[in-house]
């Protein structure tokens, strides 16, 4: 072997360890995970009941049940969510179509947009925002953030890739996301959310994984506040994939109607 070939060979060597030691596997990549992730968590439709449970930080609990509806029309994610208990939230809802989302509270007997900034706000008093049901219950994260493989390593008992989310846009809340996506499933196991100033603000997690219907979904997914000191529970109670949904649920009259 001549020097000039194996020169070539050392730099092939480098850069297929290099590769390997990057991405965890040959060909794995952020982009590629976080795409996986974002097909993984959603369907062409499904309606799920859940229970949510509030706790504030000095530990007093709120329950509640709603109903989400989610349909993909082409190219648009669409996702209606009904509160159904207790009485003093029945009836309210949050409709999401494309970029768009409306808000209707039966007090004020009408349908609010809700304007792109309002979407940092709290989820109904949650410790969940609008922007934060959006991208785990109908858009997915690779609209918005741009994926980088970091490593691997364990998390809640098994192996999870971890990325590095940042912003496409300044309309996004935080500064970056940290998300340990599983290996086997591709659900994420756990979120970090960073507030524009870099602290860590926020963290999420997915136990009780399961697969109904050929899909692998958390059966409780909880987001801690790491500020305020509150969490918020959302636990499935049912969920129906391709589901046959009308067009018309998705639509501020439908909203309006309430349960």
């Amino acid at each position: 072997m001549n020097l000039k070939s194996g020169v070539v060979l050392v730099t092939l060597l480098a850069l297929v360890l290099g590769t390997v030691s990057v991405s965890g596997a040959p060909g794995v990549s952020g982009p590629d995970i976080l795409a996986q992730v974002d097909a993984t968590m959603h369907s062409s439709s499904k309606i799920m009941q859940e229970k949510m449970t509030l706790t504030s930080a000095s530990g007093q609990e709120r329950v509640r049940k709603l109903q989400v509806q989610n349909k993909r029309d082409g190219a648009k994610d669409q996702m209606l969510v009904q509160f159904l208990y207790p009485a003093d939230v029945k009836g309210s809802g949050v409709l999401i179509s494309g970029d768009d989302m409306w808000l209707y509270l039966p007090a004020l007997g009408k349908v609010r947009r809700i304007a792109g900034h309002a979407k940092k706000g709290s989820f109904m008093g949650s410790d969940l925002s609008y922007e934060d049901m959006e991208a785990l219950g109908s858009s997915g994260f690779g609209q918005d953030y741009t994926a980088e493989y970091r490593r691997e390593e364990n998390c809640a008992g098994e192996a999870t890739y971890v990325l590095e989310l940042t912003p496409k846009t300044k309309e996004v809340s935080y500064q970056k996301l940290v998300m340990w996506v599983s290996t086997t499933t591709y659900l994420p196991r756990q979120i970090e959310y960073y507030s524009q100033d870099g602290k860590l603000g926020k963290r999420l997690q997915n136990r009780d994984i399961t697969k109904i219907d050929g899909r692998w979904v958390a059966g409780t997914v909880e987001m801690v506040d790491l500020i305020k000191g509150g969490k918020t529970i959302l636990e499935v109670e049912n969920v129906d994939f391709d589901a046959a949904i009308d067009s018309s649920v998705f639509t501020t009259r439908y909203l309006e109607r309430g349960v």
